[in-house]
């Protein structure tokens, strides 16, 4: 396969000239209709980096009333955005604010010589599918192609040409491009977002560029310091002492007052208002629950709207607030996550299966009897299509994560169909295929990968993450507390264990007579992606990313155990099964390990396990697997394309309709989010349909935006923390 080069980047960029230099906008590539791996869902491609597009053609079977539903907490989750970014660098809001700027108002008339429309455009790809300026997954550092001068050129075309910056000179606009020029070009400023395994004479908060704690906390600070609002608040240092900054919008009667990002919050709780009107009764309710945790940012009210949004089932349902807590290396901060989705009926019926056997799989698990659940209550599970996401949304889900509302109340399992379409078509079958050892193997993934795929993170969602229950001797506390900046990585490797240990529970029957099959290439496909993972990590040899680190440590446990043997043919590695019941053997060994370890909040128990087996590997190994990523054209990185819903106004300028589009490009659907967040409903409505009609209608919303403040650089927090040496 020929890949989609930079003119399919260009095409996923807007295509309105800048002002008032105009210069002839890239063409609008047409995508073709693939008849390599990706087939539709390839939309563009850039070097290691592919775009696939998702679908939701069930938005046209919602109701009147879900369709306005859907459409608020689409706003709502773009609202609070910029929160999202900011958690990510200290001074990525101002940055993403220079960058759309530049593209929408300065492009160069002279780029075919310069090339700096072409290399802005692939660097907001990756700024947009990554949240920011490190990877999502490695969390290591990229940089722009084109350089500082060539942005300063663009950024004063764009003060120029009426973008809404925050400067209201030329003098002001230089002084703020300098402030923000370690942030985007500097390699080693803010090298790595979150360090699990800092450099000396660093901890693992002062070696990480997130938000979560200030400048100068350190691990150390931070011992025997009580947090209240442990999911979503910084700590700082304010005149030497440690304090607590809430996010929180504050309520109408002033009796809590505002916090950290209240202005964001303040317009997500406009657009979930707007969605109350529409929603039936008890989504109303829960939803109204939200309002306050999001006005108080109380625990308490976070708990209690979390066990009402157990309680319902709406078709069009969302998950907004701070909730995974991956990039925190203590693992205690919730990163903003906004996911809109709706029911998937059509693919629904292993997720019916698993709730409905719940306790019987429960029953099943091979670890000590007091730590599995007697009465399990029926969570929640369903299959979902996703409407939009921020970050980029997962194959599936499992909340709340609060272990206590747990195990008194259940979960809420779901597995994201049109993530995995995507994903299955543009990567994980071909990858398959690829480290396949044999024509049956590859003919084996051709027939079971995707339904393998989709049993494993079922069972990893339903009921790996919601399964077993803790030791009494922690007293209702979290194990994460115990467990501190290795919680993540036992619980995602836990979820992966129950998943292949039931994969040959012969209830599946109940699923297709095939599933002996399907369970074996489910395995095989484990230790692919054990494989495949080491492509991500371009440079060193260790893993710092919780999701990897608990792959590996699984994948070398397996090695050691004598049941996973790599094999090398023609200068080709293979994980190989020599025997699958000997293979489930070690899968329940090392679970029931898991499990103990979680139950008695044993810290170096699982220190030791991620130490030994889930950091360090081989980087020859990983230097041949992807030679051969490259050689069969994989992309490495796959960003998703969320469908755009469009709102159909009645002659009052209310929502009557709800519109799919899947033509809208990666870039262009990221500055329209941009774009939306920051308006509130009626201006969201009454712009929305305009975005999509008139080529230079986004140009003129963000134009009528206006500055947002002063004329000085903006007193932005990457002023002080500089958290490592450029």
């Amino acid at each position: 396969m020929k890949p989609l080069l930079l003119a399919a980047v260009l095409a996923a960029a807007p295509s309105t000239p800048p002002s008032p230099a105009p210069a002839p906008p890239p063409a609008q590539v047409k995508q073709p209709s693939l008849t390599v791996p990706g087939g539709k869902f390839l939309r563009a491609r850039s070097g290691n980096t592919a775009v696939a597009q998702m679908f939701a053609p069930g938005v046209a079977e919602l109701s009147a009333a879900e369709k306005r539903v859907a459409w608020s907490l689409t706003l709502a989750a773009h609202a609070g955005e910029d929160i999202a970014y900011d958690q990510m660098g200290w001074k990525l809001v101002p940055a993403k604010r220079l960058l759309e700027g530049a593209w929408l108002f300065g492009r160069d008339a002279r780029s075919e010589t310069s090339g700096f429309d072409a290399k802005l455009a692939e660097y907001l790809l990756r700024f947009y599918g990554h949240g920011g300026n490190h990877d999502s997954t490695t969390g290591q550092k990229f940089v722009p192609g084109f350089t500082f001068e060539q942005l300063d050129a663009a950024a004063t075309r764009a003060l120029a040409a009426g973008a809404p910056y925050p400067v209201k000179d030329e003098a002001a606009l230089k002084a703020w491009l300098q402030d923000l020029k370690p942030t985007l070009f500097d390699a080693a400023f803010e090298p790595q977002l979150t360090s699990k395994a800092p450099p000396p004479g660093q901890d693992l908060l002062t070696a990480s560029s997130n938000t979560a704690y200030g400048p100068g906390v350190t691990l150390k600070d931070l011992e025997g310091f009580q947090e209240k609002y442990p999911l979503n608040s910084r700590v700082v240092k304010e005149n030497g002492k440690l304090v607590e900054q809430v996010f929180r919008a504050g309520t109408p009667d002033g009796k809590v007052k505002p916090g950290l990002y209240a202005k964001e919050l303040s317009r997500v709780i406009t657009h979930l208002q707007e969605a109350m009107k529409s929603a039936e009764p008890a989504h109303k309710a829960a939803l109204g629950k939200l309002v306050r945790y999001f006005q108080t940012g109380s625990p308490r009210d976070w708990d209690a709207y979390n066990i009402a949004w157990l309680k319902v089932d709406p078709k069009v349902d969302a998950n907004l607030g701070f909730i995974e807590t991956y990039v925190d290396p203590r693992g205690h901060k919730g990163q903003w996550q906004g996911l809109i989705n709706y029911r998937d009926a059509k693919e629904n019926q292993i997720m019916e299966l698993m709730g409905r056997k719940a306790q019987y799989f429960e029953d099943r698990l091979p670890w000590p009897e007091q730590y599995r659940r007697k009465k399990v209550a029926p969570p929640v599970a369903k299959a979902i299509n996703v409407i939009t996401s921020n970050p980029q949304p997962p194959a599936g889900i499992n909340l709340p994560n609060e272990q206590h509302v747990r195990e008194k109340y259940g979960s809420k399992s779901v597995m994201v169909t049109n993530v995995m379409e995507a994903a299955s078509a543009v990567t994980r079958l071909p990858l398959a295929l690829e480290f396949s050892r044999t024509a049956e193997d590859r003919e084996q993934a051709r027939k079971y990968s995707v339904t393998a795929r989709k049993w494993l993170v079922a069972f990893h969602e339903v009921l790996g993450h919601a399964s077993g229950q803790v030791d009494a001797k922690l007293k209702g506390q979290s194990p994460s507390v115990f467990l501190k900046e290795y919680d993540n990585t036992l619980e995602e490797a836990r979820a992966d264990l129950v998943a292949l240990w039931h994969a040959f529970d012969p209830a599946l029957a109940e699923l297709s007579p095939d599933h002996d099959a399907i369970a074996k290439q489910m395995y095989r496909d484990f230790l692919v992606e054990g494989l495949t993972n080491l492509r991500r990590v371009e440079t060193g040899d260790a893993f710092e990313e919780d999701h990897q680190r608990g792959h590996h440590m699984t994948v070398t446990f397996l090695e050691e155990k004598g049941v996973v043997k790599r094999v090398v043919e023609n200068g080709r590695t293979y994980l190989t099964v020599p025997d699958y019941a000997k293979m489930r053997e070690a899968v329940g060994e090392l679970l029931s390990r898991l499990m103990v370890i979680k139950a008695t909040g044993d810290y170096e128990g699982i220190r030791a396990l991620v130490q030994e087996k889930g950091i360090h590997f081989d980087p020859k190994l990983r230097d041949e697997v992807a030679r051969r990523v490259k050689a069969v054209d994989v992309p490495t990185v796959l960003l998703l394309n969320s469908p755009r819903v469009v709102p159909v106004l009645d002659a009052k300028g209310d929502v009557v309709d709800l519109k799919e589009d899947s033509t809208q490009a990666f870039v262009d659907q990221h500055l329209e989010r941009s774009l939306l967040g920051r308006l509130s409903p009626a201006e969201a409505r009454a712009v929305a349909p305009k975005l999509v009609v008139s080529p230079d209608a986004l140009r003129e919303a963000f134009r009528a935006l206006g500055p947002e403040t002063t004329s000085a650089p903006p007193a932005t927090k990457g002023a002080a923390p500089k958290k490592s040496t450029p």
